[in-house]
């Protein structure tokens, strides 16, 4: 059945996988109590734990990828992740449940990069970059379903529901991955020579940097704008709430560039994402307020929805040769500059020095818009030239 093809399964499993890395986000508290009152800090483990897991385990799969297949990464993986969400629904202790978020984390590592590189083995250049679109917009919906959701339904049925509930939703999407059609191989499989080939590649070297600095910018820092604003004195609904605008950008934004996709060059919307970037950190060091963060937030959604799924494709395209391999070290640098954007967060948190953080955001956005429209902009896709 179409209705169950893998224009709708694989961005439902990237949905789905987003959703389990916000899950745990506002149950903290909850969890910690329940557990005769741990302390937030080790229950925090859960998550830093799912995150060290969800970077380090993408190393194991993105190698399988290439004795597997596709496919098999795919539903086993997913087989995984449920497992680990009923373990996480049934746990009887804290470190229990520790183990059991790690695993889901490394479970669902899998998914980002092998849906990346499916579609870019089924896919022509032309179709990719509304493909593109629709895994930002899942990635959008499941941060914002993860954290939204699962706070709320935990007042209402408690954080063993949710758990379960979301293993039974991870089994079938297991079900549904495994009946998918395993694509045609594109370029090399063996690992050595994609290694080789990749550290050859000036290009796809030259993007994991560039991938590395957008992590940083658009999510480790990002993610610390709400803790900006309550140390202004305003609460966690609040800052939570203008922070969402993120979230409304990437899903408009990311759903308008497919209706324009195929009459605007590439470097165009690496510029204008660049410059959103720009916008939105110079909005901050005007002051942090309520409407200043609203409308960063909203900027940098944008910039995410224009660049990163122009920056999916590129990485696409410049790993053809190695696209297992390549699109795992992809995801990979994109974690890395999360995590590198959140240990400068948590400094300026813990020194109160957001100021010099959104200054030296600022001078990396106009890095990223430089290097993003300059280097796009002189780049000849290889499978394009490959045809011709």
């Amino acid at each position: 059945m179409r209705a169950l093809g893998p224009a709708v399964v694989l961005p439902f499993a990237i949905f789905w996988s987003t959703i389990d890395r916000a899950l745990a986000l506002p149950l903290v508290p909850t969890i910690a109590a329940d557990f005769d009152h741990a302390s937030l800090a080790l229950t925090g483990w859960a998550i830093t734990g799912h995150a060290l897991a969800y970077a380090v385990l993408q190393l194991l799969w993105g190698p399988l990828q290439t004795k597997w297949g596709r496919v098999r990464v795919l539903w086993v993986s997913t087989s995984l992740a449920a497992v680990a969400g009923f373990a996480s629904a049934l746990a009887p202790d804290l470190l229990t449940f520790v183990i059991a978020r790690v695993a889901s984390g490394g479970a669902y590592a899998a998914t980002f990069a092998a849906v990346l590189v499916y579609l870019g083995d089924t896919l022509p250049p032309a179709r990719r970059p509304a493909a593109m679109s629709n895994l930002a917009t899942a990635t959008a919906l499941g941060l914002a379903a993860g954290t939204l959701g699962a706070g709320a339904l935990a007042e209402v049925v408690g954080w063993r529901w949710i758990f379960g509930g979301f293993a039974v939703v991870s089994a079938v999407l297991a079900v549904l991955l495994a009946r998918q059609v395993e694509p045609p191989r594109a370029g090399e499989e063996r690992i050595v020579p994609q290694l080789r080939h990749l550290v050859r590649n000036r290009v796809a070297l030259g993007l994991y940097g560039f991938t590395i600095l957008e992590g940083t910018l658009l999510i480790g820092v990002y993610n610390f704008v709400p803790q900006a604003l309550q140390q202004t004195g305003e609460g966690a609904f609040v800052s939570g709430l203008v922070t969402a605008a993120f979230g409304v950008a990437v899903v408009v934004v990311s759903q308008s560039m497919k209706l324009v996709v195929r009459r605007v060059r590439p470097w165009v919307f690496m510029l204008v994402g660049g410059c959103f970037a720009v916008s939105a950190f110079a909005v901050l060091l005007t002051g942090v307020s309520p409407g200043t963060v609203l409308a960063a937030a909203a900027m940098m959604g944008v910039a995410w929805a224009l660049s990163h799924t122009t920056l999916q494709n590129w990485m696409t395209d410049a790993a053809t040769h190695a696209r297992a391999l390549g699109m795992t070290f992809f995801s990979i640098s994109l974690m890395l500059g999360g995590a590198l954007g959140g240990a400068l967060g948590q400094l300026a948190v813990d020194s109160h020095g957001f100021p010099a953080l959104f200054l030296g955001s600022l001078g990396g956005s106009v890095v990223f818009l430089l290097a993003g429209a300059i280097g796009r902009a002189r780049y000849r896709p290889i499978e394009v030239v490959a045809a011709s």
